[in-house]
């Protein structure tokens, strides 16, 4: 698609409002809207809402809606994860997707199409379906500055705020609540709509289980805090016959090789700013060569799978499955058939969760081995496609309407009594855990990826409840006090400042749309493997000369697009 002259410039209300919201991490108060930014032009002009369907209805809400007079077609993305083992294979067509046509689509007279994306690959698929044309009616992702980027690239159009209201009242007085309403703009225009994040100040839902039995073979009696104490740990699992304990799989793409626990704290805010992302990895500071080195190490030692980069993520999921590998990370649910798995093919196995200590912790060598990317107040974040009719688009707002309500999210979520939940003591749903072979079964994470429109995780207003909600059901062990012990920890050691949201600019930044996608797909993967891959007395020497390389290739342009946001004041500041 041609790049058009959308206005790439927000105002510095904008930026004010971001600051105030990451402050407050999900408060209640409302931000101020950034009604001051300068208008966009664009050569790609948004349908006019000139249908009488498109029309906001006189009533408010869903008692003010009437079928369309002529068939609708509303697509909608959703995350296809490629782990068919954590719910239902096809994303696309299910029990679910014909229960949201049956129970939504059909009585509006709208035709509900899900679109895969692949949740490794967003931007591409995105790139492919603006391209031809095809663009889902709704375009959603979880980073702002993808968002930011569709509209800079002309993907997005802008949208009636005032109709939004009166179509989806619901939906908008839950982005009040939560302090979102703020966000709203891309250059003086409305563009954006936003879903709920819950505990947004930590990652509590993403856990890293270990073999607790192979740990205490190896004379330990507690997960390791250091990274020192951890390679200590990795050495006696060889010791005991553990071949490649760690496992591994190539690395490409947005948010590989975080180096959250390897920055010096506090953090300086121009390095903070203009290479503290997880988009593009920041080869070339000395937070990422602390991580490659450390990468080197285990390589080296053997911990990591030798030929770890011609493997994929399914099989450090097998290794894990069949015994053969210590760790294993991934998303709490209730239904996690990695887990039902690996309990199948090793009954007498004893795992434990890596729980966040909540103390600072750092040694010379390594760094900070516990701080953490911690999330940010949104969830979903949503546009509407450049090239939505206005009827699509008023039927986009009607399905955000009617999947707030809390019958219909409540389904979504949960599914059906005595299927995908059973209610327990306190009243409240508890998951089956083991859904394998049922018609009804849900997608990953619950259904997550139907219903993140509304909210990153469901939520009974308690963390203790919400924690007991998502923890794996039916097994032989039960994680659920871990995983609340380390959100604790990992909040402890947010409110100290160790775990900083990452910058975000009010703006499109021209470099990292020119050069981001080569540096995440071809520069750093092979980058990484050299300097992972060779020997330990090569890799200084090495690593200023690929660094140097990556800063010519395009990075060095991206840190001077974003010191340049940050000195103009059109970014967050470090709190």
């Amino acid at each position: 698609m041609k790049k058009n002259t959308l206005q790439k410039i927000l105002a510095v209300a904008l930026a004010s409002t971001m600051v105030m919201g990451l402050t407050a991490c999900g408060g209640s108060e409302e931000a101020p809207a950034a009604n001051n930014a300068p208008a966009a032009s664009s050569s790609a002009a948004a349908p006019a809402a000139s249908s009488e369907a498109a029309a906001a209805p006189a009533v408010a809400g869903i008692e003010g809606w009437q079928p369309f007079a002529e068939n609708v077609t509303l697509q909608i993305p959703v995350y296809d994860r490629g782990d068919s083992g954590n719910g239902c294979s096809d994303v696309e067509n299910n029990y679910w997707t014909n229960w949201v046509q049956e129970n939504f689509g059909n009585k509006y007279n709208i035709t509900v199409e899900y679109v895969g994306i692949t949740r490794n690959d967003v931007m591409t698929d995105y790139a492919m379906l603006a391209a031809s044309q095809s663009l889902p009616t709704i375009c959603m992702e979880y980073d702002y500055d993808k968002l930011a980027t569709w509209q800079a690239d002309g993907y997005l159009q802008a949208y009636d705020v005032e109709q939004f209201k009166t179509v989806a009242p619901t939906y908008w007085a839950n982005m009040e609540a939560n302090g979102l309403t703020g966000y709203t703009q891309l250059g003086g225009e409305d563009y954006l709509l936003f879903g709920m994040r819950p505990y947004g100040n930590t990652t509590y839902t993403y856990v890293t289980w270990y073999r607790e039995d192979w740990l205490k073979e190896a004379g330990f009696t507690e997960y390791p805090q250091t990274n020192t104490e951890l390679l200590e740990l990795y050495a006696k699992l060889v010791e005991n016959g553990h071949e490649a304990p760690l496992s591994g799989s190539k690395v490409s793409g947005m948010g590989v090789d975080q180096n959250y626990g390897f920055r010096s704290y506090p953090q300086d805010e121009v390095i903070w700013a203009t290479t503290g992302d997880y988009q593009i990895s920041a080869l070339s500071t000395e937070a990422q060569k602390n991580l490659l080195k450390w990468e080197n190490e285990l390589y080296n030692k053997g911990y990591r799978n030798q030929e770890y980069y011609l493997r994929d993520a399914s099989e450090v999921e097998a290794d894990f499955i069949n015994g053969k590998a210590f760790t294993w990370t991934g998303y709490v649910s209730s239904t996690m058939n990695v887990l039902n798995s690996f309990y199948e093919t090793n009954p007498d196995a004893d795992l434990g969760v890596a729980v966040c200590s909540g103390e600072f912790t750092y040694d010379e060598t390594w760094g900070s081995s516990n701080s953490y990317r911690p999330n940010n107040v949104f969830g979903a974040m949503i546009g509407f496609a450049n090239d939505a009719t206005a009827d699509e688009v008023k039927a986009a707002m009607m399905y955000m309407e009617w999947m707030a309500q809390e019958e219909n999210l409540f389904t979504m979520t949960w599914g059906l009594e005595g299927v995908n939940y059973t209610v327990g003591k306190d009243g409240n749903p508890v998951a089956v855990g083991d859904q394998a072979g049922l018609a009804e079964q849900q997608g990953h994470n619950n259904n997550v990826d139907y219903w993140m429109i509304i909210t990153a995780s469901k939520s009974f207003g308690s963390i203790e409840q919400d924690i007991a909600a998502i923890a794996p059901q039916g097994l032989p062990e039960d994680f659920t006090q871990d995983i609340i012990d380390n959100y604790y920890g990992q909040l402890k050691l947010y409110e100290a400042g160790y775990a900083n949201s990452d910058c975000l600019f009010a703006a499109t930044i021209d470099a990292v749309t020119e050069y981001g996608t080569t540096l995440k797909e071809e520069e750093y993967p092979e980058y990484r493997d050299q300097l992972v891959m060779c020997a330990p007395e090569e890799f200084d020497a090495l690593y200023d000369e690929l660094s140097q390389k990556y800063l010519e290739a395009g990075y060095q342009a991206v840190i001077d697009g974003r010191l340049e946001m940050l000195n103009n004041g059109l970014s967050t500041r470090l709190q």
